[in-house]
């Protein structure tokens, strides 16, 4: 009967609340946030409004806040901003939701704003957190706003590295970069999907605009660039190494890529609507599942 309710908000909550995503778009990629560039007065800023949103979403933190420090190579800094919702059916069992806030900071009067990478991962990550707070879930979530993601993910590797629950009891890792404008052929990717054919079979007929991808990513003749490492191109790559399932919802490189031009004002709505609309219905399958379904094709 739990399981029955949770499952019924769950259906209520799939209309997308445009309004709060957009917002947190706008917000995070603001000029004043500075592109975000790890270290900087801006990614300070971007930090306090995702700890400021965690709160008012009512999500707990594992420490006395929600920030998470961590050294990466020769002695620099940067900071996680982590908080978590429990569950009532799998309580000790988590699915990790990461989203980078990162981004290129400035050169000179050109601010990088990072709209699309990754306002628009960390927008959603929030969006799913809002929704997931209404009701109690089957599994925990974790939700991960990573630092350092561009310079090597290493906001992800510090995560994997010293995890506030142990890696054994993580049965996936979702991951949200990108979505916010379609690639070259209007595509959003789902990697990772293949794993689990019930969610594919869920997915297919309701978006068209995904394309399903085997968790080492396209073949190489789909692949705009040969120097991606599928598996590491974004922050699900420490969960993978770690033996740990992902689900990668992204884009590839668009025009305004790593461009003073990925503003808020390029999002293209109607497909940031349908990613997330997607990302929803893939939560709701998710929490149907048994952790041993999840967990038992980590390794394929």
């Amino acid at each position: 009967m739990q399981l029955l309710l949770c499952c019924c908000v769950l259906l209520v909550c799939l209309a997308v609340n445009a309004t709060a995503l957009h917002q947190d778009i706008e917000q995070l990629s603001d000029a004043q946030m500075q592109g975000r560039k790890t270290g900087s007065v801006g990614a300070q800023l971007a930090r306090q409004y995702i700890a400021q949103r965690y709160q008012q979403l009512g999500l707990q933190h594992f420490s006395v806040s929600y920030m998470q420090p961590f050294d990466y190579g020769h002695q620099k800094a940067a900071i996680n901003v982590v908080g978590y919702l429990p569950g009532c059916q799998y309580p000790q069992h988590y699915i990790v939701v990461t989203a980078h806030y990162d981004h290129l900071g400035k050169e000179g009067r050109k601010i990088f704003h990072g709209a699309d990478d990754n306002a628009s991962g960390v927008a959603a990550m929030l969006e799913l957190a809002s929704r997931l707070g209404k009701s109690c879930p089957a599994y925990s979530y974790i939700f991960l706003a990573t630092d350092a993601e561009e310079n090597g993910l290493y906001g992800s590797k510090a995560f994997v590295a010293q995890p506030p629950v142990p890696l054994s009891s993580i049965v996936l890792n979702l991951n949200l970069d990108m979505l916010g404008r379609p690639d070259q052929r209007g595509k959003l990717y789902l990697t990772g999907a293949k794993r689990y054919p019930a969610l594919k079979a869920e997915l297919e007929p309701a978006f068209s605009r995904i394309l399903f991808l085997h968790h080492r990513g396209p073949s190489r003749m789909l692949r705009d660039r040969v120097r991606y490492d599928w598996p590491n191109a974004s922050d699900h790559g420490p969960f993978y190494r770690a033996g740990i399932a992902y689900l990668f919802f992204g884009g590839q490189d668009h025009r305004h890529y790593h461009t003073p031009d990925d503003t808020w004002q390029r999002i293209d709505a109607e497909f940031l609507n349908m990613a997330m609309a997607a990302i929803w219905q893939t939560v709701y399958w998710l929490e149907t599942q048994p952790p041993g379904v999840l967990m038992a094709t980590s390794q394929n």
